[in-house]
């Protein structure tokens, strides 16, 4: 297991007070926009939301909009909300660029915006809560080109093109590789963070690079696995061929301890989730709210937190709330 820097989870603030006194004294109502809850990592995003204390003591009441994968669908979810007068707005933007209007429309209506795990392409947010993917992918460039001494040829699976994810965590793998020139792509696909695409890609591959693929990078775990499942159905060596990945979901760390996956990166769903409603709750009510999440916890000394990599030596007892990776910047923090 190694340690060091990997998240950036940065809340830049703009907070409104206005109000703020009758906010603390009724239910507030805020619109979590996912971009796809069939997806595991976001489906656990909404989930640690829901454990937030304010909304288990019923200070706040999420209704939580399913964007299905889909930019339309997520775009018009927004301005459902906008309309219906939420107070304010945490999302997961599926598309860095089509999610803007729309945001930019809501903060424009007086209503905090929050983007949270994923970024879009507008600066008129009130606050964002994102990883630095670039980071992210940088590492596992890295740890594929230490396991195989710095020469051999991967294939890559990327997340849906023009999410932020893909972007940034293509440029940090990008960066990593251009630092080891020893290692070549022979091949580069889409899987949409899809188990599913995964498999049918990797299964693809295994047939057209016979003998020639010697590691794998899935910018998620989800394709992954999916690539896990045809190597295993073509009975390829796993202590040969490393697959190395991001997000730490259940099945990706049991995956890791079972010897098929090298090392995931783990994303801290409770952190990125809860965090944001922290901050946006923090837009609502004024200076006066205090993050209730637990979260926070040595970060409220640090400013911040440290990453992991979950090897096999740790797999099966990684707990995930005791477990956090990120790096987070509070409001006033400093290091």
């Amino acid at each position: 297991m190694f340690r060091k820097t990997l998240f950036a989870l940065i809340a830049t603030m703009a907070l409104t007070t206005a109000a703020s006194s009758q906010a603390a004294d009724k239910q507030l109502r805020i619109a979590v926009a996912s971009f796809g809850e069939s997806a595991e990592y976001m489906h656990t995003w909404t989930t640690e939301m829901k454990d937030h204390p304010w909304v288990k003591s019923g200070k706040v009441k999420l209704v939580v909009f399913d964007g299905k994968f889909d930019p339309l669908t997520q775009s018009n979810q927004i301005e459902s909300a906008i309309t219906q007068k939420f107070d304010a707005i945490v999302v997961a933007p599926f598309d860095f660029n089509a999610a803007a209007p729309a945001i930019n429309k809501a903060v424009a209506a007086g209503i905090p915006v929050v983007d949270s795990a994923l970024k879009a392409n507008t600066n008129k947010m009130t606050s964002t809560v994102i990883v630095d993917d670039q980071e992210g992918g940088k590492l596992i460039a890295e740890d594929i080109a230490k396991r195989l001494n710095g020469k051999g040829t991967i294939v890559i699976l990327e997340g849906p093109i023009g999410q932020s994810a893909q972007i940034d965590r293509r440029k940090g793998i990008d960066e990593g590789l251009k630092a080891n020139p020893g290692i070549k792509v022979i091949a580069s696909k889409s899987g949409n963070w899809s188990r599913a695409e995964g498999q049918t890609i990797m299964d693809n591959w295994l047939l057209a690079y016979q003998g020639q693929i010697q590691g794998v990078l899935s910018e998620n775990d989800e394709m992954a696995l999916g690539a896990i499942q045809a190597m295993k159905a073509r009975k390829v060596d796993f202590s040969k061929v490393p697959v190395i990945a991001i997000d730490g979901i259940q099945d990706g760390k049991k995956a890791v301890a079972d010897g098929q996956m090298s090392m995931t990166l783990y994303k801290y769903a409770r952190a990125e989730g809860q965090g944001a409603l922290d901050v946006a709750l923090r837009a609502v009510v004024g200076p006066s709210y205090q993050p209730q999440s637990d979260v926070w916890g040595q970060a409220a000394q640090m400013g911040w937190w440290h990453a992991e990599a979950v090897h096999r030596s740790v797999a099966r007892n990684y707990e995930e709330q005791r477990r956090p990776v990120s790096e987070v910047m509070l409001p006033g923090a400093s290091r």
